[in-house]
C-alpha cells in the first residue's frame, strides 16, 4: 500500500481554495482513471462521481470526500494547507475504491465515489463572485451538489474525516454536530484627525469594541445543552491610518447551535447588542446574516453499523456523541441516511499551521481495508 502514502502526500502538497481544487482534481482524476473507473464531473468546477460503469444515478451507496484546504496563515502570496485533512479524506476515497476493486467487485456495482470541493466555508467574498458569474448558486460544495440534485440518487451517504483522538488506531462517529450562520457587522462613523481633532469624530472602531464586550458578556445567556459557539473577530479597512479616527470597522462571527431555531435567537441577541453599542457611541451599524450549514445527525443505524464492524475486526470504536464543529454533510443528513466515520493518523490539531498526518500507515493505508469491510455490511444493510 505504499502507492497510497505516496498519494497522500501528494495530495498535501497539492492544497487548494474551495473551487478552485485544480491540481488536486487532476490528481485524482488520473488515479480513478488508470484504476479503471469512469468520471462524471459535476460541472464548472472541480469534483466528480467515479463509478464502475460511468453512471453515479444508479448507486445506492455514496462515498464522498473534501476536496479543499485552509488559508496558512501569514503566507503572502496566500497559500492554503490541509489542516483539516482532508487530502486524507481523498486518500481513503481512492484507496477503498482500488481494494474494492481487487476483493469485492461486485460491490462497485452499488457504489459511487464523491470528490467533492469546497467544505470549508471561507473565502465567501470569492465564492459570491463565482455566484454572480453564474457559476455556482450556492457557496459551499455539498449545497451546491445537493441544488443540482446529486443527492436525490443514493440512498445512504458514507462521509469521512479525521478526528483527535489519542489511539494509534481506532474508528469513531460523532452522533451529532452544529449547525451555523455566519453575521457580518459593519459599523460606521466618521473620520476625523485622531491627535489633533479626535472629537470631530466617531470611531467605528470603539463601537465594535464595545460590541466584542457585548458578545463576551452574552455567553453565559447561552444554554449549554444547545451547545452555543460564537467567535467574532475584528477588522479594519485595509488601508486604516494610526493618525485617523477609524470610519469603518468590521466584526464577523459564526452563530453555532445544535438547534436552527437557537442559532436564530442568538443572532437576534447580536443584532440587538451590535445596534445598542453603535448607538452608544454615536456610530452606525448594518447588519447582514448569511445562512451557514444545518446541524448534522448521524443515522443511528449506520452507526450501530459501523460500531459492530469495528468490534468484528477488532478495532477500537469511539462513540462520540457531539461535536460543536460544523460541515456541510449536515445538510445531507437531513435528507438521507448519513454517517461520518472519525480516521486516525493525525494530531488532532485542526484549523492550524501545526495540523499534520502523525502515522501514514494509519490515515492512509489502513482506512481503505477498514472501508471494504464496512461498505460491504452497508450494501447489504442498505
Amino acid at each position: 500500500m505504499e502507492y497510497l502514502i505516496q498519494l497522500g502526500r501528494k495530495l498535501w502538497d497539492a492544497a487548494e481554495p474551495g473551487f478552485h481544487e485544480v491540481k488536486t482534481g487532476k490528481i485524482l482524476t488520473a488515479t480513478f482513471t488508470e484504476a479503471g473507473f469512469i468520471l462524471e464531473k459535476f460541472g464548472n468546477f472541480p469534483g466528480f462521481a467515479a463509478t464502475v460503469d460511468g453512471n453515479y444515478r444508479t448507486k445506492k451507496v455514496a462515498l464522498i470526500a473534501d476536496m479543499d484546504a485552509l488559508p496558512l496563515p501569514g503566507s503572502e502570496p496566500r497559500q492554503y494547507i490541509h489542516s483539516c485533512g482532508h487530502h486524507v479524506q481523498l486518500t481513503a476515497l481512492a484507496g477503498a475504491a482500488a481494494a474494492l476493486q481487487k476483493s469485492k467487485p461486485e460491490l462497485l456495482k452499488h457504489i459511487s465515489f464523491m470528490a467533492i470541493p469546497a467544505e470549508e466555508y471561507i473565502d465567501l467574498e470569492k465564492r459570491e463572485t463565482l455566484r454572480q458569474e453564474g457559476k455556482i448558486s450556492q457557496l459551499s460544495g455539498k449545497l451546491e451538489l445537493i441544488q443540482r440534485g446529486v443527492f436525490n440518487y443514493p440512498d445512504v451517504i458514507i462521509s469521512m474525516h479525521s478526528a483527535a483522538f489519542s489511539n494509534p488506531l481506532y474508528i469513531s462517529s460523532v452522533r451529532a454536530m452544529s449547525g451555523f450562520d455566519v453575521m457580518h457587522f459593519t459599523f460606521t462613523g466618521a473620520a476625523s484627525h485622531a491627535g489633533a481633532s479626535p472629537h470631530k469624530g466617531i470611531n467605528a472602531q470603539n463601537a465594535a469594541v464595545l460590541f466584542l464586550q457585548a458578545c463576551a458578556f452574552q455567553r453565559e445567556s447561552f444554554n449549554e445543552d444547545m451547545h452555543v459557539r460564537i467567535h467574532p473577530i475584528l477588522k479594519l479597512a485595509e488601508n486604516q491610518s494610526v493618525n485617523l479616527i477609524p470610519d469603518y470597522a468590521f466584526v464577523e462571527t459564526y452563530v453555532r447551535s445544535a438547534d436552527p431555531e437557537t442559532i436564530q435567537e442568538v443572532s437576534r441577541k447580536l443584532k440587538n447588542a451590535a445596534e445598542g453599542c453603535a448607538q452608544a457611541i454615536g456610530a452606525g451599524v448594518t447588519v447582514e446574516t448569511i445562512p451557514g450549514y444545518a446541524p448534522f445527525r448521524a443515522d443511528m443505524r449506520l452507526h450501530t453499523l459501523l460500531q459492530e464492524t469495528a468490534q468484528a475486526e477488532g478495532i477500537p470504536f469511539i462513540d462520540e456523541a457531539y461535536s460543536s464543529a460544523s460541515t456541510d454533510v449536515g445538510n445531507i443528513s437531513q435528507l438521507k441516511p448519513t454517517i461520518m466515520l472519525g480516521l486516525p493518523g493525525v494530531n488532532g490539531k485542526f484549523h492550524n499551521p501545526a495540523f499534520r498526518v502523525t502515522d501514514e500507515e494509519a490515515a492512509y493505508v489502513f482506512p481503505a481495508s477498514f472501508l471494504v469491510h464496512y461498505l460491504e455490511k452497508v450494501c447489504s444493510f442498505s
